[in-house]
């Protein structure tokens, strides 16, 4: 399987916990659906892409969990209101129109993310021969993010080489990797969490959940499956 791997960086990231509720929590790594949305954004895409053109395509995730704070934003939910094209002298000391107030919402944002990614999309070879083409020519439709518009994150590409499929039994896996698809052997040396993360969404914006392991260090823990790939030094699960 053709794979394409490259390192997904910036200054500050965050992916909104679909549990969040007034204060905006932040998932540690990039769920399936958010790396999609960085692929659709690089190809320019439309947003329904994502469960349509993009639904088969595979993605795996490494790399440390991110240091994280809270960071405070000013969140309108209508924008000011419009003043009037023409002031005649006599209005000139009316009173403008009333804005609303901006809230204050807190965000937990992650510091300094930087996560290696793998993408295989082998139903659609002359689009992912596209997307290698411009993430090594750094050349993107619209600029990639780490989550939120705002937060402006690099691409780099890194390798295209093939993913090979291991055999059943144990393996040392980096990354997230699928509850369902892994059975976790106990080591002391290792702290592997268990989280709900998004992985796929349909054309209506409903979005279904899966649980995955994680190592927060991104260190390689052993499991037992079914479903590992190698590429290159790295061995894990698409999500």
């Amino acid at each position: 399987m053709d794979t394409l791997s490259f390192d997904w960086s910036a200054k500050y990231g965050h992916f909104l916990r679909a549990e969040a509720t007034v204060n905006a929590l932040s998932y540690p790594m990039p769920p399936r659906t958010a790396v999609l949305g960085l692929l659709g954004a690089i190809l320019g895409l439309e947003k329904d892409a994502l469960a349509v053109d993009l639904a088969e395509t595979r993605v795996a995730v490494s790399g440390p969990m991110p240091r994280r704070f809270w960071h405070r934003v000013k969140i309108r939910k209508h924008p000011p209101a419009a003043l009037s094209r023409e002031v005649k002298r006599t209005q000139r000391g009316a009173e403008r129109p009333t804005q609303e107030k901006a809230t204050l919402l807190n965000q937990e944002w992650l510091l300094a993310p930087r996560y290696r990614v793998h993408v295989a999309w082998p139903d659609q070879p002359d689009r992912f021969d596209e997307l290698a083409g411009r993430i090594r020519d750094r050349r993107w439709h619209f600029t990639p993010c780490m989550g939120l518009s705002e937060l402006l994150c690099d691409v780099e590409f890194i390798s295209r080489q093939h993913a090979v499929a291991l055999p059943v039994g144990r393996h040392l896996v980096q990354g997230i990797c699928s509850a369902s698809e892994v059975r976790v052997l106990a080591e002391e040396e290792v702290a592997v969490h268990l989280m709900r993360m998004p992985r796929h969404v349909s054309a209506e914006r409903v979005f279904q959940h899966a649980s995955y392991y994680l190592e927060h260090r991104g260190q390689p823990f052993p499991v037992d499956t079914q479903a590992a790939w190698r590429v290159g030094n790295w061995t894990g699960l698409f999500l």
